[in-house]
């Protein structure tokens, strides 16, 4: 049986290297390239998850890997690195400081039991275990207490189709706007679900997410005491591509106000 404190303490150091290795790219060429009409990849994707990759191949050769630009392998155990090297590409391609290295480790159940999201541009790196809590800079983090929905500050994202359901986005984020105190928008799905982790936000809710976008995040928000489902309420892993996630207190009006 793997110890995953264990797990958690061999990454540290691969995790803030692959942040510097983002930061060096600040203020440089980027060469950004589309993906899509709106996906963006930048060198900085490319070669973080490059560092990450090998990292983990060498230390943790028995388990598989998936990473969001392409890096994957297929290993003996029943545990995934799941690997987005820079969550919020856009964010960073446009010096807008709030993007992130996401990891996440699942089990065969493809439920994560262990996560890190860090933030270089901040130095704020989260983490956590199954069982043992969740931390920000090594000092621990509980979801916020507000009860009310009309009280909470609520982050959401936009999808990468959104100009074909454009009229389902705007309808869901005029209802959310209308019941709750205000709504943000970093651009980074694993910064805001740490973000509902640490009680900066209340609750958050997106649609189109990948795995690598939410595996990192799940395992802190869980171990902080928060509540993640999908838009019907029905139980997550990281292949759902719907999202919600809260600090518990709210979760059903959330839900109520999302769906209409």
């Amino acid at each position: 049986m793997i110890i995953l404190s264990e797990y958690l303490k061999k990454i540290e150091p691969m995790v803030y290297n692959a942040g510097k290795n983002i930061l060096s790219y600040i203020g440089h060429d980027k060469s950004v390239e589309y993906k899509g009409d709106i996906n963006l990849v930048t060198i900085a994707d490319k070669t973080t998850e490059k560092l990450i990759y090998d990292f983990l191949h060498e230390t943790f050769p028995e388990d598989s890997i998936m990473a969001e630009e392409g890096n994957f392998f297929e290993g003996v155990s029943d545990y995934t690195w799941v690997v987005d090297p820079l969550d919020g590409t856009t964010s960073f391609a446009h010096n807008f400081p709030f993007f992130a290295v996401s990891i996440g480790l699942i089990d065969k159940d493809k439920q994560p039991v262990l996560g890190v999201v860090y933030n270089p541009f901040f130095n704020e790196y989260f983490s956590a275990s199954l069982g043992k809590g969740a931390f920000l800079n090594n000092h621990p983090i509980k979801v916020s207490n507000v009860k009310n929905i009309a009280q909470s500050l609520i982050g959401t994202g936009f999808p990468y189709n959104r100009r074909d359901i454009m009229n389902i986005i705007m309808r869901r984020l005029q209802n959310v706007l209308f019941n709750v105190h205000d709504v943000r928008r970093t651009g980074s799905a694993a910064l805001d679900i740490v973000y509902v982790a640490a009680g900066r936000l209340d609750g958050y809710y997106e649609q189109g997410l990948q795995p690598w976008d939410v595996a990192g995040g799940l395992c802190i928000l869980r171990e902080a005491g928060g509540q993640s489902s999908s838009y019907s309420g029905d139980q997550i892993n990281i292949f759902c591509p719907e999202t919600v996630v809260s600090n518990g207190f709210i979760h059903n009006d959330f839900l109520k106000i999302i769906v209409k």
